[in-house]
């Protein structure tokens, strides 16, 4: 694995906000600067997201021999369960700051409904798939047991 660090995702964020506050400044859209902001929030939770969760899977993949690495496999397996998380963290936010917005017009989909149970059941998914890919990524031979 590389040690490089790719700022790809928060200049791609940081570019469609800068297209929303465009479009909020001239007129176009009425939004709270924190919509004008989602795509930063998104990139920033998903990355934390992932980084939290792969601790606890790395942690939880430690044999316990301090001689012994954890074995990562190469290649892109998984990568489908970031975007899905990715996705499922696009509408878990989405949701959350229509939430936070308070009463808006009627979305055609519930998926924007800004319901309870909107943020919950996508932010699980979020998680789910970050699990998912972990599971996919870290050699399973390498879990600790209880009894071990």
């Amino acid at each position: 694995m590389t040690g490089s660090f790719e700022l790809a995702g928060f200049c791609w964020a940081g570019l469609l906000c800068l297209v929303l506050a465009v479009l909020k400044l001239t007129g176009e859209a009425h939004w709270s600067w924190w919509r004008v902001l989602l795509p930063l929030w998104v990139v920033l939770g998903h990355n934390i997201l992932y980084v939290a969760i792969g601790l606890v899977w790395l942690s939880f993949s430690d044999n316990g021999a301090a001689e012994e690495a954890v074995t990562i496999r190469e290649g892109h397996g998984g990568y489908g369960y970031q975007v899905a998380a990715l996705v499922c963290f696009v509408v878990f936010a989405d949701n959350l700051l229509r939430r936070m917005e308070g009463p808006q017009e009627a979305m055609l989909l519930w998926v924007s409904s800004g319901r309870w149970e909107t943020i919950v059941v996508f932010g699980m998914l979020s998680v789910i798939m970050q699990l998912l890919f972990w599971s996919k990524i870290v050699d399973p031979g390498n879990h600790r047991t209880r009894g071990g």
